[in-house]
């Protein structure tokens, strides 16, 4: 960056304390909160919703004559006044009235314009874009590539990869997008973060024709931008953004942030406002855009939205080839796979680091462990339930919950070792106990079915009588030869627990048993 461009940053920096300076100290902390992605979730709006929506109705009332959202509401009233469809523009406009009926009429303005007037009361889906809709939206320009830690969702702006026949074309996606991520009530609530990533091969190469288009549809969609990041290594594109920060309403531009630098330079800003760098769907030194994900999600939502979606695309969907770098779940069973052993030697390494983190620190550990599997290639893959040949991805939200249980059990080893747990070796004996999902043997289903057994009487005794009840059932395995195993740390053979662990475990079984006898 030159001494020019430098000011520039200055400058910029300088808008921005301007800004918050202009904000109530409660304002700027809560932006500050929002755009570093450490908020928490908004307070129940059930204690306003109801006035916010008689304020709605009554503006409408006297703004609504001669518009396009007049002849919605009279072409069927019940999808036009439907609450949850209203809700969804006052969470978009932080439950400010005037606005959200202001939005509402622009937003169905936009949708004749888009999609003509005969879809002005359905919800749009795939069967609503036509072939050059559909290769624009393949094309990856717009990306929901996935959440940030505090799990609100990404989208993903590329510039250089704009391809469209018309510029409608790329209007109806960006549509199609944003009313996507709206079927999410979080989503709603909490906003989206958006990124637009103009670096390198990124930049736009269409010289910004229809960007004022695009931003006049953004603003009708009722979809709350919480924060907004502008990338950059074009030092003509970062002095542009930095006029169009100038412009910009106080509060829109505390929640903008634009970045100057290349490719690992970038990815290392968004790990400061709790993205994982991962998320830019970038193939490794090349820094290529890897589109695999997102032609996935594109399947998706032929599948879910087409009526004519044919088998083949099912098939496709489903039928996932694994790789040696993926990390595969099988019920039951330790996969030998390279990205299973390369998971497993992660959490070994970080359990320490793991262990004495806050939740925050806890997330972006396990985070930064997806992104270590993914930068190889690596997937995080199950079996398919309706084809036990095939594979399918898990949500990464699933993958958290996988990798957190990891580390819990690999505490739950380890302590064990130090509390006097004894190492054997060979392979568990048929009457032995072994905890954990991995394993059965005819020790385990005794158990299990003495638990059942005996869940009545366990339940109706006071906590003191309740342990009486597990020693007998430790008893009954020891008379039969079993002793009560675990995985040891490191994957390092076995560990045979002592009396009282077994005893925390199987009291664990026990209210493990209660709750799901209530559930059903």
């Amino acid at each position: 960056m030159t001494k020019e461009d430098e000011h520039k940053a200055k400058e910029n920096d300088a808008l921005l304390i301007e800004a918050m300076n202009g904000l109530t100290f409660e304002e700027r902390q809560e932006q500050q909160e929002i755009v570093h992605g450490v908020d928490d979730m908004d307070a129940d709006e059930s204690t306003f919703i109801d006035s916010a929506l008689k304020d709605l109705d009554r503006i409408l009332l006297g703004t609504k004559k001669g518009t396009v959202y007049e002849t919605a509401e009279a072409l069927n009233p019940e999808y036009v006044n439907a609450r949850a469809f209203r809700i969804m523009f006052l969470r978009g406009n932080r439950y400010d009235a005037k606005a959200s009926a202001k939005q509402m009429l622009s937003f169905f303005e936009w949708k004749k314009q888009l999609f003509g007037e005969e879809k002005l009361v359905k919800d749009i889906t795939m069967d609503d874009l036509d072939e050059d809709d559909r290769a624009c939206l393949r094309t990856g320009c717009m990306q929901i590539p996935g959440k940030d830690r505090s799990n609100r969702i990404i989208i993903l702006l590329l510039p250089g990869m704009r391809c469209f026949k018309t510029l409608m074309n790329e209007l109806r996606t960006r549509y199609y997008i944003w009313m996507t991520v709206l079927k999410s009530e979080e989503c709603q609530r909490r906003g989206a973060v958006v990124l637009q990533y103009a670096v390198g091969d990124f930049r736009d190469k269409k010289q910004g024709d229809g960007y004022m288009e695009t931003f006049i549809l953004t603003s009708a969609l009722p979809l709350h931008q919480a924060a907004i990041h502008l990338f950059t290594d074009n030092s003509t594109e970062y002095i542009l953004g930095n006029g169009a920060i100038r412009i910009m309403p106080r509060k829109i531009r505390a929640r903008f942030r634009l970045h100057f630098g290349s490719h690992m330079e970038c990815q290392y800003l968004l790990s400061t406002y709790g993205i994982a760098a991962w998320i830019l769907p970038l193939k490794p030194i090349t820094f290529e855009m890897n589109l695999e994900q997102h032609h996935r999600w594109f399947q998706s939502c032929l599948i879910t939205d087409t009526s004519d979606c044919s088998d083949l695309v099912r098939t496709q969907t489903i039928n996932i080839e694994c790789n040696n770098n993926d990390v595969l779940y099988v019920a039951g069973k330790k996969s030998p796979n390279a990205g299973n052993d390369r998971l497993r030697v992660l959490v070994t390494d970080l359990s320490q680091i793991y262990d004495s983190g806050t939740k925050e620190k806890k997330r972006m550990v396990v985070d930064g462990m997806i992104g270590e599997i993914q930068k190889t290639g690596g997937r995080f893959l199950k079996r398919h339930p309706e084809s036990q040949s095939d594979w399918t991805e898990i949500p990464l939200d699933e993958v958290r919950l996988k990798i957190t249980q990891m580390f819990r059990n690999h505490r739950r080893r380890a302590d064990a070792l130090i509390q006097g747990g004894r190492l054997i070796t060979g392979e568990p004996l048929s009457n032995d106990v072994v905890f954990g999902k991995t394993h059965r043997s005819r020790g385990s289903d005794l158990m299990h079915h003495l638990i059942k057994e005996r869940s009545d009487e366990y339940n109706a005794l006071d906590r003191g009588m309740k342990v009486q009840v597990v020693d007998g059932l430790i008893q009954r395995i020891r008379d039969e030869g079993g002793r009560f195993l675990q995985p040891a740390p490191d994957d390092g053979g076995w560990l045979e627990v002592t009396n009282e662990m077994a005893r925390v475990r199987i009291s664990k079984y026990f209210r493990n048993n209660r709750r799901h006898t209530k559930k059903n």
